[in-house]
């Protein structure tokens, strides 16, 4: 009897696992709110934030949908530069990470943006909720890049899945921008790393195939690295090719995702490469992120 009462229990607490599983959200959200540069009297209504801000991360579901699998580890900071009235200004940090098929369950950086333009008005104990048809000043900026975030790790499983994201970062823009909100336009403007330039990018066609390099770059390079090292960094290799001759051919001018990608993955793939005789592969690397040169010149010397 007691062994049946054993597996009855065991089943349950199975289910109940995949149960959880199933229902999880999107997100394994870490959040540091520094306010060391407001006065000490001004820091009483922010006590609260980093623990606001959290919860509503950790429990918020952006895609509407059961998310299978494991959650994107992301790292929020924000930092309270200055308070005027009931005002603050602050900067925006965000970091992904993309988990790496494989015994070691490694993590890749797949987003790193920095935010400067951010003015807000905040109450503590804040009860934040995701909005897609109303502009809020704290939480929109926040759930654009939590957006942004969720659309480039769902894009390194399945090709283009992100996309439905993308549109949905671009529209929360589209709602600053006619609220009138610092930071918020409609129109890109050639070259510049704006918000709306990053979303139009993103859900610009002409950039798909690079969107679908990127896939190939996690799935076909970086998941196989523990099956088969070699094969794995000859799989990144010819990605970097393709994204070389996808640059040469198909970018005017500066990329805002294609410089964004190498921001997050420069320092990755000097250590992939780092003494390796491989010339064009540094070559391309120089080439497609020629602010890191110096970094991958001393990857090929091997230091």
């Amino acid at each position: 009897m007691a062994k049946i009462q054993f597996f009855i229990l065991q089943a349950i607490l199975i289910f109940c696992g995949t149960f959880l599983q199933a229902k999880a959200q999107e997100l394994q959200a870490n959040v540091l709110v520094n306010f060391d540069m407001l006065p000490v009297e001004l820091r009483i209504d922010v006590q609260s934030m980093r623990d606001d801000v959290m919860r509503y991360l950790n429990s918020q579901r952006y895609t509407g949908k059961d998310w299978v699998g494991p959650k994107i580890p992301i790292d929020v900071s924000i930092t309270l530069t200055g308070r005027t009235g009931n005002r603050y200004a602050a900067i925006l940090t965000v970091m992904s990470r993309r988990l790496i098929d494989g015994p070691e369950r490694g993590k890749s950086l797949l987003m790193r943006s920095l935010d400067k333009n951010w003015q807000f008005t905040y109450a503590p104990n804040a009860s934040l909720t995701f909005q897609t048809l109303r502009f809020d000043e704290f939480s929109t900026l926040i759930d654009f890049y939590m957006v942004l975030a969720i659309g480039m790790d769902m894009d390194t499983y399945g090709e283009l899945d992100g996309s439905p994201m993308f549109s949905l970062a671009k529209d929360l823009v589209r709602l600053g921008a006619a609220a009138g909100a610092s930071g918020y336009q409609n129109v890109a403007e050639p070259g510049d790393p704006s918000r709306i330039a990053i979303a139009t990018e993103l859900t610009d066609l002409r950039y798909e195939e690079f969107r679908k390099l990127v896939f190939s770059y996690h799935v076909d390079g970086m998941d196989s690295l523990s099956v088969d090292r070699a094969s794995g960094l000859r799989q990144v290799e010819s990605v970097i090719a393709q994204m070389a001759e996808f640059k040469r051919k198909k970018v005017a001018g500066r990329s805002i995702i294609l410089q964004a990608f190498f921001d997050s993955k420069y320092q990755e793939l000097a250590d992939l490469f780092r003494g390796s005789d491989r010339d064009d592969v540094f070559r391309n690397l120089m080439f497609l992120d020629p602010s890191n040169t110096t970094v991958y010149e001393q990857a090929k010397d091997g230091k």
